[in-house]
């Protein structure tokens, strides 16, 4: 599996709500834990897809024991202590309990050792073996891309890296095998990558794969959710699988949610994990797939969790999203100008133009406002329309004397125009694109530099388009 970054997982505000503490499995718990450690509190954690959220403290005492207990049921999962400074280690959280756990914060992979708990015996004892080969092949990989390597030495380090590599596949393998129907067993399988069969040709391979990627996955394990395995399966899956088209990544998530229904946390967590992650993506076009989300599921019942309230916003969100598409007419408003008139922003739209949203209390608008007005400078054949966010005409009109910017400005003082929820806004500085005939070809850009990045991308394009166009006459 690749490790491509293109899945925006910021977590916003409307859909933070979507998080929440585990459900209940387990019953209760009580953990000893025993380290060099002492007088000191630890922290335990436990795992939510990619992040991690406290669950439970405790104090050692003078001999560096504690004990984590609660009659509360909790979720099975992966856990976490964190001991002192930066270190910590894992464990699983399964029907096994009530168990002791040492360790010494010198080397935890080489002294940790747990009684009364199959599973993190299994689970380390994996981990051990797998970690001092992963070293190995790591020590090789360096030595081949030193530059001073030998030339006759590639092939050789080649060749031992793939052998590592199968070695630390065969691992994987064993340690599935030798604990069939645990926790451990489907959190190791789901980190092994489906094969492709090597006799089919490249069209095949790609389907294969499209079909086949989550096939590891044992979606029916609840616990799954409280670790980090399905968001690294759903983020390699998408991007390997569905970039950059938006189709495709529909396609993907729908593969995704259908397979999770196995399960309701696992279900839970990936509608969370994809909405959050296409809510508000950097990426042209992928606010189709948050609307899809919304239209398929939220809207269907699918969102047993959230309040009646929270689903509203949700669905107003998508909505309003639904009206700002790329390729869609911009939505119009009437605003006041600086001089008090009302201003028909379509009316505006006479050639290609930029609609600027600000505030004159934002750090970073205050940053990036002044390099609008060098920038508009530089392009005469562009207009801008700024659209102030905050109500105080006075403060709004001290700023717009400061920055010198050329175009029309507006504000929404009685919050007529409602121009924010109309395109969405809820930060800033954000820039919407349009061209003459009103449609919108740009939009969510952050700040002068993706302005500038879009436009000369924009340019690119045109330009090729007319070399094709003349090479085909």
């Amino acid at each position: 599996m690749s490790g491509k970054t293109n899945l925006n997982i910021a977590i916003l505000v409307s859909l933070i709500s979507f998080l929440c503490l585990p459900v209940f499995a387990v019953n209760g718990y009580k953990i000893t834990l025993k380290s060099n450690v002492k007088n000191r509190p630890v922290y335990m954690y436990y795992q939510y897809g990619e992040n991690r959220y406290p669950r439970d403290t405790s104090l050692t005492n003078g001999e560096g024991i504690t004990v984590f207990e609660s009659d509360e049921k909790l979720t099975g999962g992966v856990y976490l202590f964190f001991l002192s400074g930066k270190k910590a280690f894992e464990f699983l959280m399964t029907d096994e309990n009530t168990f002791s756990v040492s360790v010494d914060t010198v080397d935890i992979m080489g002294s940790i050792s747990f009684a009364d708990s199959k599973e993190n015996a299994a689970y380390y004892d994996f981990l051990k073996k797998y970690k001092s080969n992963e070293y190995q092949m790591e020590v090789l990989q360096k030595r081949l891309h030193k530059k001073n390597t030998r030339q006759d030495s590639i092939p050789i380090l080649k060749k031992l890296i793939v052998a590592y590599q199968q070695q630390l596949l065969q691992f994987k393998k064993k340690a599935v095998a030798k604990n069939p129907n645990t926790f451990v067993a489907d959190l190791i399988n789901a980190s092994i990558a489906i094969e492709v069969p090597s006799s089919l040709n490249a069209k095949a391979k790609a389907a294969y794969l499209k079909n086949h990627f989550l096939d590891n996955v044992h979606f029916s394990d609840e616990k799954l959710a409280y670790s980090n395995v399905l968001y690294v399966n759903y983020t390699n899956y998408i991007n390997e699988c569905g970039f950059p088209e938006t189709d495709s990544v529909i396609a993907c998530c729908d593969t995704i949610l259908h397979r999770a229904s196995a399960a309701k946390e696992v279900f839970k967590w990936s509608l969370y994990f994809l909405g959050n992650s296409f809510e508000r993506s950097a990426i042209t076009g992928q606010d189709k797939i948050f609307v899809h989300l919304v239209e398929e599921y939220y809207k269907k019942d699918r969102s047993w969790w959230l309040t009646d309230e929270q689903l509203k916003k949700i669905i107003r969100r998508s909505d309003a999203m639904k009206k700002v598409f790329i390729g869609a007419i911009c939505p119009n408003f009437t605003a006041t100008d600086s001089a008090g008139k009302n201003v028909d922003f379509h009316k505006q739209i006479t050639k290609t133009t930029i609609l600027y949203f600000w505030s004159y209390d934002c750090k970073h608008c205050l940053e990036e406002t002044p390099k609008l007005a060098v920038w508009m400078k530089k392009h005469p054949d562009i207009n801008l329309v700024t659209a102030c966010v905050l109500p105080d005409e006075d403060e709004w009109k001290e700023k717009l004397k400061l920055f010198k910017l050329p175009g029309t400005h507006v504000i929404d003082t009685d919050r007529k125009a409602n121009y924010t929820e109309v395109y969405s806004i809820t930060g800033t500085p954000q820039i919407f694109v349009m061209n003459k005939d009103k449609v919108i070809t740009g939009k969510y850009i952050a700040d002068m530099q993706e302005l500038d990045e879009f436009f000369k991308s924009k340019k690119k394009t045109a330009e090729r388009s007319e070399y094709m166009s003349t090479k085909k006459k």
